[in-house]
């Protein structure tokens, strides 16, 4: 449903109704639609214009009395990706970031040996990531039609392997998100896969689609070998890779999580009331607007020196008239937290290259 369709709807008096209207549309995806649906408030979700203070005293996203289950910690994992030195730094404050907030769990970094040099694997394994070496999966028909960029995320399909190393539940997270709280209760989830909702600042809003940013998923190389099998065949937008595969693959088999489980800096830029809502409950920050660890600019080294990175850091926070200035300062303050501690191995890495 297209947003401009309701653009030239004329303002009417506001309604008792539009406030829980507005207070449902910080509840999940498949709750929110359906209260709206089945009491007829009809309200565009892209038109809402919610604020925390609307909903005075929302409850906890996660119970006070919760209690994570007692299976250990070694059959547990958070995973990420690592295809190019570019994002080793990103991976390693990451990393740092999960076991800053306590969550119980491995950290298991499959990466490609041809592309990620013994420097950023090294950078990578000082903040406690297990390296794990995985085959490419190459992308389908060539790789025509998808973006460049994208062209080795196929590879992620690997992380449904990890049964094979004994891991029972896991969440992925892309290389370029900052844990902010501990979300050991996604490990306890029933559910085979589950996701966030997608966040965009075009007209597509907030689409039912998920993002593949962060995943809890139950690893299965039978499910694995499946995809394998219908990846090549599959019909899907090939523009966004496997998020679109995925999202095809598993069709309504996901359960959508809170936006809380992936802070999309999009979510802020789409809805400024939105995102102030989210802070207080925010696990999993998600800069897919701005990467303050990334930097390709023409001959400076894959791997960026702590000066090189601070750089980085400034001109990230300067990007978008400083739109994003304050969680690009979340991911500095992370940054700093873990040279503070790891700066003696960080530095080893460098002199080993």
């Amino acid at each position: 449903m297209r947003i401009d369709r309701y653009l030239s709807i004329p303002i009417r008096p506001r309604r008792a109704t539009d406030k829980i209207i507005e207070c449902v549309g910080r509840w999940p995806v498949l709750l929110r639609s359906y209260v709206l649906v089945r009491y007829g408030w009809s309200t565009p979700y892209s038109l809402v214009q919610s604020s925390a203070l609307d909903c005075r005293n929302p409850p906890e996203l996660v119970e006070k009395s919760w209690k994570p289950l007692t299976s250990p910690s070694d059959t547990r994992a958070v995973v990420s990706t690592l295809y190019s030195d570019s994002f080793a730094v990103g991976v390693a404050v990451m990393g740092h970031s999960v076991r800053e907030a306590n969550v119980s769990a491995r950290l298991i970094l499959p990466y490609l040996e041809n592309r990620v040099s013994a420097q950023a694997i090294c950078i990578a394994r000082a903040v406690g990531w297990e390296p794990m070496p995985v085959p490419f999966i190459p992308p389908p028909h060539n790789g025509k039609g998808i973006h460049r960029r994208f062209y080795d995320q196929y590879t992620k399909l690997n992380i449904w392997a990890l049964d094979k190393k004994g891991i029972e539940r896991a969440v992925y997270l892309d290389a370029d998100t900052l844990v902010r709280r501990n979300f050991d209760e996604l490990f306890d989830s029933p559910f085979n896969f589950a996701a966030v909702p997608d966040a965009y600042i075009d007209s597509r809003g907030f689409p039912i689609n998920f993002n593949a940013g962060v995943l809890a998923f139950r690893p299965s190389s039978a499910v694995l070998d499946v995809m394998k099998e219908k990846i090549a065949t599959a019909d899907f937008p090939l523009k966004q890779a496997e998020q679109s595969f995925l999202n095809l693959f598993f069709a309504t088999n996901v359960v959508r999580l809170p936006y809380a489980y992936n802070a999309n800096l999009s979510i802020k830029k789409r809805s400024p009331a939105m995102w102030e809502g989210l802070k207080d409950e925010m696990r999993i920050v998600h800069y897919t607007m701005t990467k303050p660890f990334l930097d390709n600019s023409p001959g400076l080294p894959k791997i960026l020196t702590e000066k090189m990175q601070r750089k980085a850091i400034e001109r990230s926070a300067a990007m978008h008239d400083r739109e994003y200035a304050e969680e690009v300062g979340w991911w500095a303050r992370a940054f700093d937290r873990m040279m503070q501690e790891k700066r003696v191995e960080m530095q080893a890495c460098y002199r080993s290259s």
